[in-house]
């Protein structure tokens, strides 16, 4: 894993700019600004609501947004109010390259029920890159075995365990080779012993410089894993630093009571 100041050199891969967003009259992101470097992992903390999961969605444009930009490697989108319009303006084209740049592993793990594992990652190489099902399945089980599972491919999502399908899915979204990760509390539909394995997965490909930002309630693994944590609250970043910091010397009040509270939390499940 690159270190913090090799992070700092590198240039930035995704800029945020501005971004605000809306869910009718309600504001979820209230004029978000962040910077992230090639190799960077980004822990995202907070309170739920507090419009972590939306950020993510708007960087992969899962979901629009009302105002301000997303480049993503000299790709830029900008939100518009003007609903109507955008549907006519947007190109198309350039979501789907954003997308191909951009993977996204979500909470509960979409996976195809029907598709055999081999299949669930396989079916976006061939159908989207076009690439030969030879080459797509040699990369898929290599992948497979990446994360453990590769004696898992010919089996039905059904047939694997929550953590054994969130590797597929991680392994799926890894087949597009993103240049950047989103991660969104990819281990909280877990049980507590198989978050380990998940993890694990994600720490392997941190100390292999992919980008990423993790959306988590899991304190410990943020501080292990990300050189950089941001605090978000009511759709606004409040407070930013390197784990050690953050963690163990918060400058905002926000910061400290949504910590103590996980703290609590976590004490009293043990």
């Amino acid at each position: 894993m690159q270190s913090a100041a090799q992070i700092a050199v590198n240039r930035s891969i995704l800029r945020v700019s501005g971004l605000s967003k809306w869910f009718g009259a309600t504001q979820v992101l209230r004029d978000f600004s962040l910077d992230v470097a090639a190799g960077e992992v980004l822990a995202i903390i907070g309170p739920s609501g507090s419009g972590k999961s939306t950020l993510l969605r708007c960087i992969n444009y899962l979901e629009r947004f009302e105002s301000g930009s997303v480049e993503i490697v000299g790709e830029r989108i900008t939100g518009t109010r003007d609903r109507e319009s955008e549907n006519h303006r947007r190109d198309r084209q350039q979501v789907q390259r954003i997308r191909t740049r951009v993977g996204m592993v979500f909470q509960r793990f979409n996976l195809f029920p029907h598709l055999t594992v081999l299949e669930n990652l396989t079916v976006g190489p061939t159908t989207v890159h076009k690439t030969a099902r030879a080459d797509a399945e040699r990369h898929a089980q290599a992948l497979l075995e990446r994360v453990g599972i590769g004696h898992k491919a010919h089996q039905l999502p059904r047939q694997l365990s929550g953590g054994e399908q969130q590797r597929t899915a991680i392994a799926r979204t890894l087949m597009m080779k993103p240049e950047v990760l989103l991660l969104d509390e990819i281990t909280s539909a877990l049980d507590p012993e198989l978050v380990g394995e998940v993890l694990r997965v994600v720490q392997e490909l941190a100390a292999e410089g992919q980008t990423m930002l993790i959306v988590t309630h899991e304190m410990d693994f943020a501080r292990d894993v990300a050189h950089r944590v941001i605090m978000m609250d009511s759709g606004a970043m409040i407070e930013e630093g390197t784990p050690s910091l953050l963690f163990s010397r918060p400058t905002s009040d926000r910061t400290r009571r949504f910590l103590a509270k996980v703290i609590e939390k976590h004490r009293a499940a043990e």
